[in-house]
């Protein structure tokens, strides 16, 4: 699940219910970004729905944030999708679904298209979406953090067909079509909007730019491979210098971004 590339037999897909696996198999397979995202915004709306934690304690705020060190709302507000609903629950879905899907091949920030460049992008994005939050009033998080997911794999394969409600389209348009859905509905769309711009400037950071001069600001750091590395029980690939080819490595080898040479790495699961 964690490389895209590697022989059939070597990958381990996710169990699913419909496919005979039981929800612990199932559990047990997501990967790991996926699993932390899903199982912490399940049960902060079971803390809220049984008033275990006040929700307002959950969103960010500020003020509370730098004058009472409550930190945890760093990470609480684009967890904290509220309460158990029918909208949270389309929510905990949308979620579900394009994590997953992203997770299994997201953009190389050096890290060869591993759980690590993932998280990496979820950690920066957090970082931009809390100044947004901050200018535009934002309290709840994440709704935007979602639409960057999504607005992410739209833009890793933009040419993958997908349909709502039997429409089919393209990937690339998988955004607009729920921000659209979301207006007919007169849903506020501030939210998916600052999602999608920062999805955009992650997007035009780790693919345009390089792409067109060059230049890669971005690169998965090491604590990001540490972590996800301890957390799932599984060996990542070290991070790789932008630009610098391994000694003795052929050109073109390993899981190259914009032309560049990564290197081979490990194999996924081995010490």
């Amino acid at each position: 699940l964690y490389y895209t590339k590697l022989p059939t037999n070597s990958m381990r897909r996710p169990a699913t219910v419909d496919s005979g696996g039981t929800p612990q198999e199932w559990f047990r397979d997501l990967p790991i970004v996926t699993k932390i995202l899903f199982t912490s915004t399940l049960f902060l709306a079971a803390c809220g729905t049984f008033q275990v934690i006040s929700p307002m304690t959950l969103v960010f705020y500020w003020p509370n944030i730098y004058e009472k060190f409550e930190i945890w709302r760093l990470f609480t507000a684009f967890t904290f999708a509220g309460t158990f609903s029918f909208p949270f629950a389309m929510h905990l879905y949308m979620l579900y679904q394009n994590s997953l899907r992203y997770e299994s091949n997201p953009f190389n920030t050096g890290a060869r298209g591993t759980s690590a460049d993932y998280l990496f992008m979820v950690l920066f994005s957090m970082m931009i979406l809390c100044v947004l939050g901050y200018v535009f009033d934002e309290m709840v998080l994440s709704e935007p953090l979602l639409y960057v997911i999504m607005y992410a794999w739209s833009r890793k394969e933009p040419e993958t067909q997908t349909n709502i409600f039997g429409f089919k389209f393209k990937a690339l348009y998988l955004p607009w079509v729920y921000v659209a859905i979301r207006m007919l509905m007169g849903n506020p769309i501030t939210g998916p909007l600052l999602g999608i711009g920062c999805g955009h400037l992650y997007y035009f950071l780790v693919d345009v730019l390089p792409n067109s001069h060059g230049w890669d600001p971005l690169r998965t750091p090491n604590f990001c491979v540490d972590f996800v590395e301890y957390m799932s029980g599984r060996s990542q690939p070290n991070v790789v210098p932008v630009r610098q080819q391994p000694a003795g490595a052929a050109a073109g080898a390993g899981f190259a971004r914009g032309g560049y040479n990564w290197g081979g790495g490990r194999t996924l699961g081995t010490n």
